[in-house]
């Protein structure tokens, strides 16, 4: 599923998303190696922010995983809680495959007990 923020408002994404960053969202997801990390995956994409992350809901809320604006920045994992965001954890990815990704995201959330 993806989701498109604009203007402040949420709204389920009816045109397809161009964007380098939505086509490495979306390889990423495909290459969850759980299933239910792959049913859950909801794909942001937030116009206001220019920016596009995968995001979980979990038993501590959601999280989402921002990913790099450009080459050589980092993955932030960011938990959205009732005081706001806090950066959980970031990783470089840049040269990583985004199968390779995938798996990181999953690890992350499977050894946090997240999900």
């Amino acid at each position: 599923m993806e989701i498109v923020i604009s203007g402040g408002k949420v709204a389920p994404s009816t045109d397809e998303i161009t964007t380098p960053q939505a086509a490495k969202a979306r390889r990423i997801a495909n290459y969850l190696p759980r299933p239910e990390l792959l049913r859950d995956a909801v794909i942001e994409h937030n116009q206001d922010d220019n920016t596009t992350s995968l995001r979980f809901e979990t038993a501590a809320g959601p999280i989402r995983i921002l990913l790099p604006v450009a080459q050589g920045f980092e993955f932030h994992i960011i938990h959205d809680s009732d005081t706001g965001p806090r950066i959980l954890g970031t990783f470089r990815g840049a040269s990583l495959s985004v199968r390779a990704v995938a798996f990181r995201i999953s690890e992350f959330l499977r050894t946090r007990g997240l999900k």
